[in-house]
């Protein structure tokens, strides 16, 4: 199965940048490339509207890894 993520609406492919983002963070920790500090003061520069969303993003992401 294949999805064609140009067809997405706008909003959407946001919320897949996002998550994007928040996996690439956890990634960023289990290689010892950056800190939880460090994540959660990007985290704090961006939208108001997007943190709650990273946040929840970046935690789900860095307990599958290091489980």
């Amino acid at each position: 199965m294949s999805f064609n993520l140009c067809l997405l609406p706008r909003e959407q492919k946001y919320q897949i940048q996002l998550d994007y983002e928040a996996s690439f963070w956890a990634y960023q920790i289990k290689r010892g490339k950056s800190t939880r500090e460090q994540i959660y003061n990007t985290i704090h520069s961006r939208p108001v509207a997007e943190q709650m969303f990273l946040k929840q993003q970046f935690e789900q992401y860095l307990a599958t890894m290091q489980s």
